[in-house]
């Protein structure tokens, strides 16, 4: 069942790093790395921001995008409340995402995630929606991250 949200830019700096640590404990089976998380946090601050407000004006997911070379996108952070998955929420975000990137001039958006070779059934939910909202693997890299957290690399073209 869909929810009703609506997905606005937030510019304050401050309040991208509040809503996105809100947002990212709430997570810990993706986001349990304390400095990853506090990077997380910090990095956010500066890049563009866009959150998912419920009807009754609660922070409710966001997502956070960087460009690279001036032409990929690429999805630093996206995290939703977990009693929020699967109700098309995540869909509306990356969405959003695509359209700044667009408007940007971008013409590949990319994400980084866990790779099937660490099998891990949060991340399996992962990969399985990013397939179904047109992303596909492009490479996993195990020296990105660590051997134990390999880094699969999905693009998409915009």
């Amino acid at each position: 069942m869909e929810v009703d949200v609506s997905i606005v830019e937030i510019k304050d700096s401050n309040k991208k790093s509040q809503f996105a640590e809100e947002i990212l404990r709430r997570l810990p089976e993706w986001f349990g790395i304390e400095k990853a998380l506090i990077e997380y946090v910090n990095c956010v601050a500066s890049l563009p921001f866009w959150i998912a407000l419920s009807r009754d004006g609660r922070c409710i997911g966001f997502i956070s995008v960087k460009i690279h070379y001036g032409h990929t996108g690429d999805i630093y952070a996206l995290g939703v409340l977990p009693e929020y998955h699967r109700r098309g929420i995540g869909r509306l975000l990356v969405a959003k995402a695509e359209e700044y990137l667009k408007n940007n001039n971008c013409k590949y958006i990319i994400v980084k995630t866990l790779s099937e070779m660490a099998e891990y059934e949060p991340y399996e939910r992962t990969r399985k929606f990013y397939r179904s909202v047109g992303f596909e693997e492009l490479i996993t890299l195990t020296e990105m991250w660590d051997s134990e957290n390999p880094c699969l690399i999905m693009i998409k073209k915009l």
